[in-house]
């Protein structure tokens, strides 16, 4: 709340603008690179993106996702869904895949994950950690290292187990809601505008 000025405290109306100026200003190019976001992307007014990153097709951003390639570029690829408060940051690159579903509060440092991933609440993904296609990685995880396709990571450390039948048609397509909820959230004009982040502008 904005504590009244000495003006409305005497009845008068308030002449000086209230200035909500953050709102582009959490998308940031950082040392001449800026981000990349493809004009189909939904990316929220809470989120923030500095630096050498790709956005891809379809790919939601949520509110407190941090996106920061101050190190090492970060791209992520189409349908990706990174959720409330999730970090992706690294010291090299990171590469995500299509249909990635990083959870809320997840952490990515570094390293590549494949496709049709599910990356549970708050689990970790440390540096050199090498994620195939369609594997779950289960809440809180801790992992590092290679992680096969079709495998399931649970634990602290993370442990791999094959997947079950219902986690497998699970990972069909993790993030298709998402991409729907994404285009609606922008429809109601509740993202930031990208137009100057988009490839050739």
């Amino acid at each position: 709340m904005i504590p009244p000025d000495s003006s409305t405290r005497l009845g008068k109306p308030r002449t000086t603008p209230i200035c909500l100026c953050w709102r582009n200003n959490l998308i940031r190019p950082l040392d001449g690179k800026k981000p990349r976001i493809h004009p189909s992307a939904f990316v929220s007014e809470a989120a923030y993106i500095v630096g050498d990153v790709v956005i891809g097709e379809g790919t939601s951003i949520w509110p407190g996702a941090v996106i920061r390639a101050d190190y090492g570029d970060i791209i992520i690829g189409k349908d990706c869904s990174i959720q409330d408060n999730a970090v992706l940051h690294t010291d090299d690159h990171l590469e995500l895949g299509d249909n990635v579903l990083l959870t809320h509060g997840a952490v990515v440092h570094g390293g590549k994950v494949g496709s049709n991933v599910l990356i549970g609440v708050n689990a970790v993904l440390l540096e050199d950690t090498d994620v195939g296609d369609h594997v779950f990685i289960g809440a809180g995880a801790i992992v590092r290292g290679k992680v096969p396709d079709n495998s399931l990571v649970i634990g602290v450390p993370g442990q791999i187990r094959p997947l079950s039948e219902k986690q497998a048609e699970r990972l069909k397509d993790p993030t298709a809601r998402y991409v729907l909820n994404g285009k609606r959230f922008g429809a109601q004009g509740l993202g930031l505008d990208t137009t100057e982040f988009q490839a050739g502008s």
